[in-house]
């Protein structure tokens, strides 16, 4: 083990048979849906009406949110592509989605690679759109948009090197609006010609935006991020390839100190700069990193700590869970912790689309960064875009041991249908017309043997929807489970499900549990009269965990499910939505053993 580079020390490792891995969450994070892949009701979603989504960068400038991704109709490599800019003023609601780069038509033309191939096309092509980064900001705080044009003889076959028409830049201005689209690094290697291009060369812009071009192609850092789709013979590109042919791909990097930079790549790839990034190591392996083609990324934190994220997993179809690691110096990371363990079923098929939440970028260095909370951007099965926040410090404890309200400190899974969100009753309110998907939240407790926790739901409905309540151990087994059932009864799963009351459309049911680990049981009041006394449904030796979730827990996909490749495939009313359901949480209160 190299201590000069990042190597993972912590004692937990994730059971992926189970898409949390059995880690315990950051408490008080929250994971919002900006996308819901939608093919007949682009309205609903982004106005693309594509299925693949992926390749998502986060940006905060003055103020904003700016998520950039990029669409494909239905396939990773084929189709007529498309980058989306979305905005949000808190990081949860998203708005203002408009076309970032637009599809490009190939112009009828021919085109030599310097390896000799030639191709002809016949103007009929559309190019797909696929890039590592969204952003750069300038020294004189202008933001640039990056996209990069590119096109595969199969699907199978990247958009590196000779296979691209180059990368585009226009700038985004403080009011939303963007400038216009030009070409800041043609894939001359491929082929191309200036006459050849449909947008105009940086170097015809106006001076100033030009100047801001200048900037980017001499920040060595930034410009290591195109290194797939520029490829080796690109002299902006330091960090070249293997010779053995292995690839660094999908570089990020962080500062330790002013010399001192981290190089990571996927496969656990990493390298370290002592001069700034002016030279760095060779790129070697970090075997205690486990981690697959998903993408990685790590970052300095407000707090002065550093934070990792990853998918722990070898799997490269099923990518899961996204987990975050912790580090005091950014070199030796441990506590590993859950962000996002939740993968719903892929509701389209399409070429190379993976299971689980991937492809993780955080707000890179040189741009703003909140102070109160670590951010991240990720697709989820590749056909929805999610972003997560890690409040500060971050941390999987909770030390009080009473709770007493607190919903905005929920741990939150909140999908664009099924959200969950804090009302001015007040309430945590979880919301569902997914039929797809679920609304889940949970509140991190001191972990104990015994826990008295009194809750009140005000449901909004007894006819339809389900409401489970869960008391559950650190790894995430279920102790506890109370289930307000869609036909208006609210049951105990103890050795079987039991039947307890029923429940009333708009009238609040108030629910005291006295949980006791050594005997396996739990004590149930409702509305102050006891219920009696039940057998926990799982044996646990503590509980940590209260969590509420609008469905049945999911146990597949699984690591035998395979992904559709079927193009035209989709689940059953995929693109429809259910009739809506609401749960309130309108009280909350806990007391945990010392």
């Amino acid at each position: 083990m190299n201590d000069k580079l990042p190597y993972y020390c912590g004692e937990r490792r994730p059971n992926c048979d189970y898409h949390h891995g059995q880690l315990p969450p950051v408490r008080g994070a929250g994971c919002y849906q900006v996308t819901r892949a939608n093919r007949t009701h682009p309205e609903w979603d982004d106005g693309t009406g594509d299925t693949y989504k992926h390749g998502a960068d986060l940006a905060y400038w003055k103020g904003s949110f700016y998520l950039h991704y990029f669409t494909n109709p239905v396939s990773e490599h084929t189709g007529r592509g498309q980058s989306v800019l979305a905005s949000s003023r808190d990081g949860m609601h998203w708005k203002d989605f408009q076309v970032a780069f637009p599809p490009y038509r190939i112009p009828a033309c021919t085109v030599t690679d310097y390896k000799g191939n030639t191709t002809t096309f016949t103007g009929d092509t559309y190019a797909f759109i696929h890039q590592r980064v969204g952003f750069y900001r300038t020294s004189t705080d202008r933001l640039l948009l990056l996209g990069f044009y590119g096109w595969s003889p199969q699907p199978w076959v990247n958009n590196w090197d000779n296979f691209g028409v180059g990368r585009v830049v226009r700038e985004l201005y403080p009011e939303g609006n963007m400038g216009p689209v030009f070409f800041i690094r043609p894939c001359w290697q491929g082929g191309w010609s200036r006459e050849q291009l449909l947008y105009p060369l940086y170097t015809e812009a106006e001076e100033s935006f030009a100047a801001c071009c200048e900037e980017l192609l001499a920040d060595p850092l930034a410009t290591q991020q195109w290194a797939e789709e520029n490829g080796d013979r690109d002299e902006l590109i330091r960090i070249k390839h293997e010779p053995d042919g292995s690839t660094n791909q999908a570089f990020c990097w962080y500062h330790i100190n002013q010399e001192t930079v981290i190089g990571l790549w996927k496969h656990a790839r990493c390298a370290r700069s002592d001069d700034g990034g002016g030279t760095w190591s060779s790129v070697q392996e970090s075997p205690s990193l486990v981690m697959s083609g998903q993408k990685v990324w790590a970052q300095r934190t407000a707090d002065g700590r550093f934070a990792m994220f990853y998918d722990p997993t070898l799997e490269s179809t099923h990518r899961w869970p996204l987990c975050v690691t912790l580090s005091e110096d950014g070199i030796a990371y441990r506590d590993m912790l859950l962000v996002h363990g939740e993968v719903p079923p892929m509701r389209f098929g399409g070429f190379w689309k993976d299971f689980g939440p991937q492809y993780m970028r955080g707000i890179q260095e040189g741009m703003e960064r909140p102070l109160d909370a670590v951010w991240v951007a990720y697709t989820v099965n590749k056909e929805d875009v999610w972003v997560a926040r890690l409040p500060l410090p971050v941390t999987g404890r909770e030390e009080r041991q009473v709770l007493e309200g607190g919903f905005e400190e929920f741990t939150v899974y909140s999908p664009c249908w099924a959200p969950v969100t804090v009302t001015e009753l007040p309430s945590l309110r979880l919301e569902d017309f997914d039929r797809y998907d679920y609304a889940r939240a949970e509140r991190v407790l001191r972990e104990s043997r015994r826990q008295r926790v009194v809750f009140a739901v005000t449901p909004g409905q007894e006819d339809h929807g389900s409401l489970y309540c869960e008391l559950q151990d650190p790894r995430g087994q279920t102790a506890v489970r109370l289930v307000f059932r869609r036909d208006g009864m609210l049951c105990v799963r103890t050795t079987a499900l039991v039947g307890v009351c029923g429940y009333r459309a708009g009238e609040s049911v108030e629910l005291e549990l006295e949980a006791c680990c050594p005997c396996h049981e739990f004590t149930l009041s409702v509305n102050g009269v006891e219920r009696g006394k039940y057998r926990f449904m799982t044996a646990v030796s503590s509980i940590s965990r209260f969590v509420l979730r609008t469905g049945a827990p999911r146990s597949g996909p699984t690591r035998e499910t395979e992904p559709w490749e079927e193009a035209g495939a989709a689940l059953p009313l995929a693109d429809e939505k259910d009739e809506a359901a609401v749960f309130d949480l309108t009280k909350f209160h806990v007391e945990s053993e010392l």
